[in-house]
């Protein structure tokens, strides 16, 4: 009777399962500072360069199968672009988010009394400006950046007067942040065309691509 009862109170322990842990860590690699939250409604927590942060799920495993945790992670920072993974936490297993710098910044400052009103970012080698990238306006002291792949990029901004200003040609690596300063000596045009196009067209067509050679 006894060898009876000890064997259902096995079956017991065998069937009810019992519990480990399964990890979540999230590494920041880059050389920056970065964040991330887990699911949409998360809080936002900061990593600094190299600072790790990690979180444990207490999960149940059984002779029907491991129980698991799926997890949303959204991260971004200084010189990375926003992204979400889908991890799934495991018992007995660390599941890894590992985040890296991929973009450089491109800022510009306003120094002058003329509030910029649109700006627009293309690449070197697209034949058109695309969309207005500001929301709002740039003030008098004020500065906005902007998150862009490495690479060449064209830049063109308008005052609130109407004229707009060209800086051509913009390389950007991962991790750089290149500045550009509206001042009141800047000089600026209403009229003519910027030639968008063709530049675009040169850096398609010349023997040794001028969108990527200093990038070599």
């Amino acid at each position: 009777m006894k060898k009876v009862l000890w064997l259902l109170a096995l079956m017991g322990i065998i069937l009810a399962g019992c519990s480990e842990d399964g990890t979540l860590r999230i590494t920041n690699n880059s050389n920056y500072s970065a964040w991330f939250q887990l699911g949409s409604g998360g809080s936002t927590n900061n990593l600094n360069s190299g600072q790790v942060y990690e979180k444990d799920y207490t999960l149940s495993t059984s002779i029907f199968g491991d129980e698991d945790k799926k997890v949303t992670v959204y991260y971004g920072g200084d010189f990375v672009f926003s992204n979400q993974v889908n991890k799934t936490i495991r018992p007995g297993s660390t599941s890894k988010v590992n985040i890296y710098s991929d973009a450089g910044v491109i800022r510009l400052e306003n120094e002058t009394y003329y509030d910029i009103v649109e700006v627009y970012l293309s690449p070197c080698d697209d034949t058109s400006w695309g969309d207005n990238n500001l929301t709002g306006t740039i003030g008098y002291n004020e500065y906005v950046e902007w998150l862009v792949s490495p690479g060449c990029w064209d830049v063109k901004f308008y005052d609130e007067d109407g004229s707009y200003y060209i800086i051509w040609e913009i390389y950007i690596d991962i991790e750089d942040t290149y500045t550009i300063t509206f001042v009141p000596s800047m000089k600026g045009s209403k009229n003519g065309d910027d030639v968008k196009a063709i530049n675009a067209l040169q850096c398609k067509t010349e023997t040794i691509d001028k969108c990527e050679q200093k990038e070599r």
